[in-house]
């Protein structure tokens, strides 16, 4: 694949010519990165550029990453709904962060980090080596999603509609049910720092009866797993604190922002979500260290900007660690004695 082939072509409703970079992030996921990036290539049109940040993997992801590229594994994962691979060998250059504003040649770039300092570092390094070459939007996604080939089409059209393109989402679902994860983003309650994720658990079906303006209009940030952000946006509100090592950045993003740039939401960017995956978190699995980080994030992000709101925040997580850990304690004392035993507890 040259590197023609990956420009973005020209936009019929702006008439002028938009590209795209996309940044995955990746730490010890090779396998989820490499079926995530499968289907970005498979993207019509397809993104300028597309670069995977290694966030210092302890796993060997480095290696079977460049195997992949060099067309010596077959990674089409069809289970993941992944489209059909796109032609080996891939163009790749492989850059180390601190010398990373060399100008853009191949299509898809490997960006090596010393250090894992979390998801807005790693992912704040693929924005500025796009930003750099060009970039007019730059498509974060997580490793542990798998897009579909009209995703990033229907995004570019429906951010650079509005009248001061910020932040665009997608319609995510999630990978094992294919339930709605969220349209585009949701609103948080800056009195208890919680957030309602918007058509959470709806069918497909459901959230397409609801009109796009009529989501944004409710939204007050749009979700990091698929999150497309204009270049206007970055160079005056800036790049993601990385203060937040992992949770509430997208949040943080918006309200910096102050009100300067709209929201957008692409119904037809059908985006599938591996929930919890990249980050150890999930709704149906408990980890004690992302649940510490999830908490410094959101007393992070209402000391910066609603501190008045600190101490009812924190009335609010004391709440919710009694109530988790009261269902956790009653769910271990419905266990028979039998299944204790299979579980291994």
């Amino acid at each position: 694949m040259t590197s023609s082939e990956f420009e973005s072509k020209q936009m019929p409703d702006t008439g002028a010519e938009v590209r795209v970079g996309v940044v995955i992030l990746n730490y010890n996921g090779w396998q989820d990165t490499i079926a995530c990036a499968e289907s970005v290539l498979g993207s019509v049109p397809p993104p300028a550029w597309l670069i995977i940040v290694d966030n210092a993997s302890t796993n060997d992801s480095l290696r079977w990453l460049r195997h992949w590229a060099a067309g010596r594994m077959d990674f089409a994962l069809p289970e993941m709904g992944t489209p059909k691979p796109c032609p080996k060998p891939l163009p790749i250059r492989e850059l180390d962060e601190d010398v990373a504003s060399q100008a853009a040649s191949a299509p898809l770039t490997l960006l090596r980090r010393k250090s894992n300092t979390g998801y807005a570092a790693g992912n704040n390094a693929g924005i500025r080596l796009l930003m750099s070459w060009g970039a007019d939007a730059v498509w974060i996604l997580n490793n542990d999603t798998v897009v579909d080939k009209n995703a990033l089409g229907a995004m570019r059209r429906r951010l650079f509609a509005k009248r001061r393109p910020g932040l665009c989402g997608s319609l995510v679902c999630y990978q094992d049910s294919g339930l709605v994860q969220c349209r585009a983003g949701g609103r948080t309650n800056p009195w208890t720092g919680l957030s309602v994720l918007d058509g959470n658990k709806e069918t497909v079906s459901q959230a397409a009866e609801t009109d796009a303006a009529e989501v944004e209009a409710r939204l007050d940030f749009i979700y990091g797993a698929s999150i497309m952000a204009s270049r206007d946006f970055i160079e005056q509100v800036g790049l993601m604190d990385e203060r937040y090592f992992l949770y509430c950045e997208e949040q943080d993003w918006v309200y910096s922002a102050k009100g300067r740039f709209d929201l957008a939401y692409a119904p037809d960017a059908l985006v599938w979500h591996k929930e919890g995956a990249c980050t150890g978190f999930s709704h149906a699995k408990f980890n004690a260290r992302r649940l510490i980080s999830l908490t410094r994030s959101r007393l992070l992000l209402t000391a910066k900007h609603v501190p008045l709101a600190l101490p009812s925040v924190c009335l609010s997580i004391v709440y919710a660690a009694v109530r988790m850990a009261w269902r956790r304690l009653g769910g271990r004392r419905a266990i028979p004695a039998t299944a204790a035993k299979s579980t291994g507890r």
